[in-house]
């Protein structure tokens, strides 16, 4: 396998790496210096993912932890992450396998902080669908939706009702409204029921 291009990034001290015309992974400048990397070099896979993992590996590890500081993300997301910044396989798996030692990346915390942070503002059916969308396990997801009581969804459509007249349409604006947030069409007729004042739809 041959080095055909080796490309900045932008105006910083990182550098793509081309292998026969295809991107291979992200290198810093002072690694490809210190194993002098060059375009039209010949070199073995093997040797070139080494050399990668020993460059990349403290940068990302270092890059993820300040990411996840900020941004909570579920396992998924973040090797999404990774994998979009340029780094190799082998440096995403030992990102992730160090991050999960150090407890800064567990789906089944992530999937409590979503559930805490959405509760009454969506239902169940869309929380459920939005972990499964970030890559939260099923059966993590199952496990933590099991046993949850679904909030209520009278706050939420009394806040939607502000301004807007009492009549058939707006409650069938309601009505798709609660339902696209992920709530079950018995909680959504209690709402109904109490904010339109009738007994039965």
């Amino acid at each position: 396998m041959q080095i055909t291009e080796i490309k900045q990034v932008g105006k910083t001290n990182k550098y793509k790496i081309y292998v026969d015309d295809e991107f291979f992974a992200t290198l810093l400048d002072e690694d490809i210096v210190k194993n002098h990397l060059k375009s039209g070099l010949e070199t073995e896979e093997e040797k070139l993912r080494t050399i990668c993992f020993e460059g990349q590996k403290r940068v990302a590890l270092d890059g993820a932890m300040k990411l996840l500081g900020t941004y909570p993300k579920t396992e998924k997301e973040l090797r999404r992450y990774l994998k979009e910044k340029g780094y190799t396989l082998d440096t995403i798996d030992y990102t992730c396998e160090k991050l999960k030692e150090y407890k800064f990346l567990d789906d089944s915390n992530f999937a409590d902080m979503f559930i805490k942070a959405n509760k009454g503002k969506k239902g169940k059916r869309l929380i459920s669908f939005e972990l499964k969308q970030k890559g939260v396990p099923e059966h993590i997801i199952s496990l933590k939706l099991e046993n949850l009581e679904e909030e209520p969804c009278l706050p939420l459509a009394l806040k939607f009702m502000k301004g807007k007249p009492k009549d058939e349409k707006t409650k069938q604006k309601l009505y798709r409204f609660l339902a696209s947030k992920g709530f079950g069409s018995e909680g959504i007729f209690i709402a109904l029921r109490q904010i339109f004042k009738e007994d039965e739809f």
